[in-house]
């Protein structure tokens, strides 16, 4: 029951976390304009870089910290917590430096006015500094995520997110502009792990992080896996936040604020995705220190059918509405955000086939795979962007975003981890993948219908044609994507809670 709490509230942090962002960017673009909207999409791209510092020491801190609950090793859960503290402490310094450096010369870069190269020095400080402090004390999130606690987390960041979504409309009618949004930044970023100290002492039996807990064995421990987790997060942070970076290389920076639009759709999506596998990550970790296999496989098959019973809809609704949704959201001036949208949403299929598989891989052993499959795709995105952009404009970037992420993602990563349960690639297609598909198609053609019928004018139309597809679509994917098993236990479950009702 844990971990489907941790899923329904994984979604739900989530789900809060994208609303704001749809309500909100309209209204920030509003006041501050379409060339500052993407001033602050290239310092969160830049900041987002220095983040990198972590050097994956957080994927480690989930892996070994839910290996050590799985096998009931109090002593060696708080050393390593311990000892994650005393490094994380030294990157924050180190990453102060790092920011230091930025903040002057990179305004330089970016053909900047001076009083845009002034708001990019102050952002780059203010986000930077947060990313810096926020380094020791993401240990505490690192905890609870391990010890399968997600419900903790996801509440206190949805009350943050909520609290930086009114201090940022204050702000902003207070006139303090991109200042005022760096302050409310700030605030969620140091918010969601210093109020998470007091959840770690109450909820984990035995926690304690002491400086005298600090070993250097148990960092070169920690080393052999975050360094590649570091290597994984490198190349998944390029193909997330590089594509602004490239395109004001050749473009100016209204382009940045339309594939902006685009990009931060995909990337929602692919993030609501991406929650799922998040969600059962401690649970493959603690099923490899318990040497459970079968769990580990579940994960891998069921799991991700069950990710793409939710996805697939997700994505293809998406896809449909796309010019609707932008032109009610963002007004005609962003219509070309949509066809580079659908493109990256079809990226996102690819990407979210191999969540769960990567998960699987990172966390039994095989985490240099993920890792170097990453990094190629990142750098194949890198490469075709850059040419891509110079013959097809922001359609090439977007295009060489879907060429990588099927090419080494879905047919690299998937591969290599259904090989390292001794399962057939074939299988995973067929029962992973294949059951989610076909209800997509009357879906769909409920949707085309719906549209005929009266065309999406409005949000209330979108959410009222959507909710009736995605209820048939839901209903097909029972009957036809779930086995008898499965059907059997979610209709008992609802039979239960409306006999307790």
């Amino acid at each position: 029951m844990r971990w489907i709490l941790n899923v329904v509230t994984t979604y739900l942090n989530f789900l809060v976390g994208m609303v704001v962002v749809f309500l909100m960017t309209p209204f920030i673009v509003s006041k501050i304009g379409v060339d500052l909207f993407g001033l602050w999409t290239l310092v969160f791209s830049i900041v987002g870089m220095v983040g990198l510092m972590d050097f994956g020491f957080a994927t480690a801190a989930v892996k070994y910290v839910a290996e050590t609950i799985g096998s009931d090793d109090t002593a060696g859960r708080n050393r390593i917590l311990g000892t994650l503290f005393a490094v994380y402490s030294a990157l924050g310094l180190v990453c102060l430096g790092i920011v230091a450096l930025i903040a002057g010369p990179a305004s330089g870069w970016f053909d900047l006015t001076p009083e845009q190269g002034s708001d990019f020095t102050l952002l780059i400080w203010l986000l930077g500094t947060a990313v810096a402090a926020g380094f020791p004390l993401s240990v505490f999130r690192a905890a609870l995520t391990g010890a399968g606690r997600l419900e903790v987390v996801n509440g206190t960041t949805v009350i943050l997110t909520l609290l930086q979504a009114g201090m940022t409309v204050w702000f902003l009618l207070s006139g303090y502009g991109l200042v005022g949004m760096g302050i409310a930044a700030v605030v969620y970023m140091l918010g969601q792990t210093l109020f998470l100290i007091p959840w770690c002492y109450r909820l984990i039996p035995g926690f304690s992080i002491s400086p005298r807990l600090f070993s250097r064995p148990q960092v070169r421990e920690l080393l052999s896996f975050s360094v590649y987790a570091f290597v994984a997060n490198v190349a998944v942070l390029i193909i997330l936040r590089i594509d602004p970076l490239v395109i004001k290389l050749f473009l100016p920076l209204a382009a940045v604020a339309v594939y902006g639009i685009a990009s931060k759709i995909a990337e929602y999506s692919f993030l609501l995705n991406k929650q799922f596998s998040n969600a059962l990550m401690p649970l493959v970790s603690q099923s490899h220190g318990r040497g459970d296999a079968d769990t580990i496989l579940k994960v891998l098959i069921d799991g991700t059918r069950f990710l793409m019973g939710v996805a697939v809809p997700f994505l293809a609704l998406l896809w449909y509405y796309a010019g609707d949704i932008i032109h009610l959201w963002m007004g005609p001036d962003f219509a070309e955000s949509t066809p580079l949208l659908r493109i990256l949403l079809i990226a996102v299929f690819f990407s979210t086939l191999q969540l769960n598989a990567a998960n699987v891989l990172g966390m039994t052993g095989h985490h240099k795979a993920v890792a170097y499959s990453m990094l190629g795709s990142a750098g194949l995105n890198l490469v075709l962007s850059i040419l891509l952009i110079q013959v097809f404009a922001l359609t090439g970037v977007a295009m060489a975003t879907l060429i990588a992420a099927f090419a080494i993602e879905m047919l690299v990563i998937v591969p290599r981890a259904c090989k390292s349960q001794k399962m057939a690639f074939s299988r995973f297609i067929r029962e992973g993948v294949w059951p989610a598909i076909p209800a997509a198609v009357p879906m769909l053609a409920l949707a085309l219908g719906l549209d005929w019928m009266q065309a999406s004018d409005s949000y209330l139309w979108i959410i009222a044609e959507g909710s009736c597809c995605a209820l048939l679509y839901f209903a097909l994917f029972y009957r036809f994507g779930l086995n008898a098993g499965e059907r059997q236990l979610i209709s008992g479950k609802l039979r239960a809670n409306r006999a307790t009702a």
